[in-house]
């Protein structure tokens, strides 16, 4: 009987840290990448187009199309996932842009005001049979034209919410958008680590 109270705060001991190491796993998950778990790497690239896209084309058409005009990303953001976890990157700036000018003589008044711009990327993806199946939330606002002009400048702004199969390491177009400035946004996920049950098969 002299051994029950050790006994005792030995489950009292237990049953105090069992709750806290899973809290603690669960908030590990979304920080640093655990050894069996999928991860990919996925990058998100937007296009200027020159020219209107064909209705005719199919996907892998209007890809090619767009990587043989040698057009360069505008935006390009890269992030990595690991599965049913929620991730986002967000990069912006305010900047001051004038609304109007008034001129009396030689002087000019200029009158401004702070927008804000700049991208986001959430992001979360499950396993599939053919890859990956990814919800896929973008939104993006810049500046058209010259920042500091004397002139209201437009600000090209636009968002996507889409949900789509990837194959890994396969390059998909999930939109075209814009009226006044055509862009296409892809999308492509590398898969970057597998656990050692799919490894082995």
């Amino acid at each position: 009987m002299k051994s029950s109270p050790f006994w005792l705060a030995s489950l009292f001991v237990l049953i105090g840290i069992v709750p806290h190491n899973r809290v603690a796993s669960a908030d590990e998950a979304t920080k640093q990448p655990q050894p069996d778990a999928t991860q990919c790497c996925v990058e998100l690239s937007e296009f200027e187009l020159e020219e209107p896209i064909a209705i005719e084309l199919d996907e892998s058409e209007v890809i090619q199309a767009i990587l043989q005009s040698g057009a360069k990303p505008v935006k390009t953001i890269r992030l990595t996932a690991m599965p049913n976890t929620p991730c986002h990157v967000q990069k912006g700036r305010q900047i001051a842009v004038v609304t109007s000018t008034m001129t009396r003589g030689d002087v000019t008044t200029r009158q401004t005001k702070e927008v804000e711009i700049g991208t986001t990327l959430r992001f979360q993806f499950a396993d599939h049979p053919k890859g990956f199946l990814a919800n896929i939330d973008y939104a993006t606002a810049r500046v058209a034209g010259d920042e500091k002009s004397d002139s209201a400048p437009d600000i090209l702004s636009s968002s996507i919410q889409t949900t789509q199969v990837f194959v890994p390491g396969k390059m998909r177009l999930i939109s075209t958008i814009g009226s006044e400035q055509l862009t296409a946004v892809v999308v492509t996920i590398h898969e970057i680590h597998r656990t050692a049950a799919d490894q082995s098969q």
